[in-house]
């Protein structure tokens, strides 16, 4: 072999290593040119470039924006809601003026990184996908889900699921395929969220690194610490304690009748 046809092989082979190693590397840990919040220009850890909008503007979804917005980091916290004028009104007799409140549209959605849930939760399997319908394009959006699918308060505030126990937050997933769903923020009440005081906040989904994290972050700066549990399949439990939480809460739904301070935590050494 000729010193040229050496030196070439050399560095094809230099070449090939160097690329093996990169894709290695980066699959192990969740990031690559490929990933879809690196395409968005999310940056790890700071997340300054996350855009997130919270698609609901009542109690959860106001004091959720409020909390994030005064975390100060990301790059914009807002609400959107089906009548901005009223939402504005709502959430200004709060106190909250440091959040912006835009109509909830496809296209108010379309710039943000991560979609928060906090709508009335759904159940009829057909009502899940013309919401999801209504949303516009989710590609490569994480969507928090913080609903419940209650049943109604002459029901007894029951949780509904579909034929073969699936979860709302399932179901989501389903209609949603090119996002990543995590259930969380739906276990206790409100009153928690605006004083989360490092309470344990559990979340189910997609455990990608990547995507979680970015969803932990959300929840950590709420003020809660976030605590992992599984894939979208246990958001259906998730659900069922938020029953359970509502009935121990709220006086005649056939709990143990509680007040509304208390909440789920994780014991031991998990």
């Amino acid at each position: 072999m000729n010193p040229f046809s050496l030196i070439t092989l050399l560095i094809v082979a230099a070449s090939f290593f160097a690329s093996e190693v990169s894709s290695s590397s980066s699959s192990s840990i969740g990031f690559s040119l490929n990933n879809p919040p690196l395409r968005m220009g999310i940056t790890n850890p700071s997340l300054s470039n996350l855009r997130i909008t919270i698609l609901g503007g009542g109690n959860v979804g106001s004091t959720l924006a409020q909390k994030l917005a005064i975390s100060n980091k990301f790059a914009y916290v807002q609400i959107a809601a089906r009548d901005p004028v009223k939402t504005i009104a709502s959430i200004q007799q709060k106190g909250i003026n440091n959040v912006s409140v835009v109509a909830s549209t496809p296209d108010s959605l379309a710039a943000s990184h991560v979609v928060i849930l906090a709508t009335p939760g759904l159940y009829k399997d057909e009502d899940i996908q013309s919401f999801t319908t209504s949303l516009g394009d989710m590609t490569d959006k994480i969507i928090i889900d913080a609903t419940n699918p209650l049943g109604p308060f002459s029901g007894g505030l029951q949780v509904m699921t579909w034929e073969g126990g699936k979860s709302s937050g399932e179901k989501l997933q389903l209609h949603l395929p090119n996002s990543k769903v995590y259930k969380t923020f739906n276990t206790v009440g409100v009153e928690h969220m605006r004083d989360a005081l490092g309470k344990e906040m559990l979340i189910a989904g997609d455990p990608d690194p990547f995507h979680r994290a970015i969803a932990e972050a959300v929840v950590a700066a709420v003020g809660f610490k976030p605590f992992f549990v599984g894939p979208i399949r246990y958001s259906r439990n998730l659900e069922a304690m938020a029953e359970l939480w509502i009935h121990m809460a709220i006086p005649g739904l056939g709990g143990r009748d509680t007040s509304r301070n208390f909440w789920f935590s994780i014991g031991g050494e998990p």
